[in-house]
């Protein structure tokens, strides 16, 4: 590749002496010129060496990763080979190159040939690679490494007649631990080379996803490709390139995965041809790439869109045409184009006309309903319009749209030619051209009713079917619109001086009159708007299920232990079951301990299931209506109460429950609350009155004894 360098004046004038500067050659150059100019040192030569071969094989080479059982890094290629005197060119001078001349290789440098140094060299020394030429029938083997004093030296080591064919053959040994290193790089840097080398062991790339392409650029589907944004390649190398250092309009974004093609010397690069030069050539290639895909792409997108045969089938050209360009860019570029003068709308722009849309499959519709449709949507879709909006249904079974995908527009028939024009004069289905014949149009009495069908669990559902007025049945009264505050809530009236209740909550109770047996799975109750009337015949729910569940109801259930267990007895008290503890007690205290004890074995078998009358309360409380229970006192409640009114009379009974262990009476427990009942069981000591006679003999002594217990 020509590198383009520029001629320089070289000024002699009044010169007295001069001399040449030269590079030494030792261990710091060596270093400085191969190995420290690559950031990548594995990278450097996965991609430096197949480059080489790509050069003087025209792709025709192989490349072999190293593996554990053969960690060694390895291209053989299956060009002209090279010869002595050129191997001593090629390879004994650094900067030596004889792909200068023209612009069919991607070489120039002369620095490739050296790049396994790059990877080589390292703290603990340097390693060798080889180098094996095959030419004109002569297989010479050479070891290139570097001596004691820094210097690369190329040793010939074999030299033999040989069938092979001619090539190069250049090859490494690589850590076992940087082995998944270079197969990483070899499926990154590879995948650009066209031709593609065979690689050992083979690279599996996923195919990429084209979205577009055009002259001297390809536009990927991100995800699908081994890079990331813009990239350019020039021969088989590709580049990745900043937007931000070339002059471009903004179009063409960072993470476009765009691979350009650019003609060998048109792009300058760094020295380590890791990454490009943005001298001023570079930049200017780089901005006409750019510029020519912008055009390119746009040019491509409008004739897609021009060469749709509706407007629909535009917009949806358009839309797969700007796929991944993002907001921005689409609306910037929708604003640009348009179809036959129309614009490329994202829905179906409506000016005096009505859209209405039924899916694949439809069977039944509630009426037309103006709605928003998407132009996409539309294009595969049969357009079906009307001015006469009676017996629709009938007309859509006669034209055997019934099933199938319509855009359904309605419009007054003025405005029909202007409608038809602002949808792009599609082939339309005119609803109006069907007459239905009286004998199959709908009877007076039937009528599409929104309604409310019980399901098998008694969940209501929501359904628009026909209804004959004349056949009754169940009706409830919906609220209008507004009546209540909550976005999507309806709201039913059940009962005259009572809350209205919402479609949730009349749900919850259909669903416990279906499990009571008060209402059939499968029956259908009649939406009844609030200034609607139904004929005779027709009863409204409420008043049936109301009355059912009122009769659900048994007051004899209300005990007041209902769904009440052990656990609702105070902790205290529930220390105090077991009857070994009173059996020294006060005769007040076993009693209420017997009346404990009973209170115990009555909630050990108490079910905390609902029954029909909690079922049917719970419903009667979500339409508001309210149950006369009895007025029950609970055991528990009595019971508590009796324990506080006895710990009054005895004091230390409570200190003893409560300094007792959480999960009962241990043995220490038992003991104090055992010695409290004995000292309670205990005769009375008689009271000393102040005439007697053994008082003042005795006092002294008594106060001794004070004193002492003191």
């Amino acid at each position: 590749m020509k590198l383009g360098m520029q001629e320089h004046t070289d000024i002699a004038t009044g010169v007295q002496e001069e001399f040449d500067v030269e590079i030494e050659a030792n261990a710091v150059a060596i270093y400085a010129q191969i190995s420290g100019l690559a950031k990548d040192k594995v990278g450097y030569g996965v991609r430096e060496i197949p480059s080489n071969a790509w050069d003087a094989s025209g792709g025709n080479f192989e490349v072999h990763l190293p593996t554990p059982l053969n960690p060694v890094f390895r291209v053989r290629d299956y060009g002209t080979g090279i010869s002595p005197e050129n191997m001593k060119k090629v390879y004994g001078k650094l900067y030596a190159s004889d792909k200068r001349g023209a612009n069919d290789k991607v070489g120039g440098w002369g620095l490739g040939s050296k790049s396994p140094f790059a990877y080589l060299l390292g703290p603990d020394g340097a390693g060798s690679f080889n180098v094996t030429s095959y030419y004109e029938g002569v297989m010479r083997a050479y070891v290139v490494s570097l001596s004691a004093e820094g210097k690369i030296k190329v040793r010939q080591m074999a030299e033999m007649p040989s069938d092979e064919p001619s090539g190069l053959d250049v090859s490494y040994a690589v850590r076992r631990e940087d082995i998944h290193a270079f197969h990483n790089r070899a499926h990154k840097i590879l995948w650009s080379f066209n031709p593609r080398p065979k690689i050992f062991p083979e690279i599996k790339w996923d195919e990429p996803v084209v979205k577009s392409s055009g002259d001297n650029w390809t536009s990927y589907k991100s995800g699908t490709v081994p890079f990331y944004g813009p990239s350019v390649r020039m021969g088989c190398v590709m580049y990745p390139f900043d937007l931000s250092l070339i002059k471009n309009s903004g179009f063409l974004d960072s993470s476009d995965e765009v691979l350009f093609e650019a003609p060998i010397g048109s792009l300058k690069v760094i020295l380590s041809r890791e990454e490009l030069a943005y001298d001023e050539t570079t930049k200017a290639t780089l901005a006409t790439l750019v510029k020519n895909y912008e055009d390119s792409f746009i040019n491509q997108l409008r004739a897609k869109v021009e060469a749709a045969d509706t407007l629909f089938n535009a917009c949806v050209a358009f839309n797969k045409g700007v796929e991944g360009l993002g907001l921005t860019r689409a609306e910037r570029l929708r604003t640009m184009m348009d179809w036959r003068g129309l614009p490329l709308t994202n829905n179906v722009v409506k000016h005096n006309f009505k859209t209405c849309h039924l899916g694949n499959g439809w069977q039944q519709f509630d009426k037309f309903t103006d709605e928003t449709v998407l132009a996409s949507w539309a294009a595969d879709a049969k357009i079906v319009i009307e001015h006469n909006p009676h017996y629709s249904f009938s007309r859509f079974s006669m034209a055997n749209l019934v099933g199938e995908k319509v855009l359904w527009v309605r419009c007054k028939r003025i405005d029909r030619d202007e409608t038809l024009r602002r949808l792009g004069n599609p082939e339309v289905i005119d609803l109006d051209s069907f007459k239905v014949p009286v004998e199959k149009r709908v009877s007076k009495t039937i009528r599409k009713r929104r309604t409310l069908v019980v399901g098998t669990h008694g969940r209501l559902r929501k359904e628009t079917q026909d209804v004959d007025l004349a056949d009754g049945g169940y009706f409830i009264e919906q609220r209008p619109y507004g009546y209540r505050r909550g976005r999507g809530n309806e709201w039913f009236h059940v009962m005259d001086g009572h809350s209205d209740v919402s479609l949730s909550s009349l749900d919850d109770v259909t669903h416990v009159c279906v499990e009571l047996g008060l209402i059939e799975a499968g029956t259908v109750i009649l939406i009844k708007k609030h200034d609607q009337e139904v004929p005779d015949g027709w009863t409204h729910i409420g008043d049936d299920i109301v009355e059912g569940l009122r009769g659900k109801v048994n007051v004899a259930e209300f005990t007041g232990l209902h769904k009440k267990t052990i656990n609702h007895i105070d902790g205290t008290i529930r220390r105090l079951v077991d009857p070994r503890l009173f059996d020294n007690a006060p005769a007040d205290l076993q009693e209420w301990a017997g009346q404990l004890r009973a209170l115990y074995r009555t909630l050990e078998g108490n079910s905390t299931a609902s029954t029909e009358s909690d079922k049917a309360c719970a419903a009667l409380q979500k339409l508001g209506v309210s149950v006369n229970k009895p007025s029950v006192e609970c055991p528990i409640a009595a019971v508590e109460a009796r324990f506080n009114e006895l710990t009054l009379g005895y004091p230390l009974l409570r200190m003893i429950c409560s300094n007792s262990s959480f999960y009962g009476f241990d043995n220490a427990a038992k003991q104090r609350l055992k010695h409290y009942f004995d000292l309670l069981r205990r005769p009375e000591i008689p009271v000393v009155q102040d005439n007697d006679e053994d008082f003042d003999s005795d006092a002294e002594d008594f106060d001794v004894d004070l004193d002492e217990a003191a």
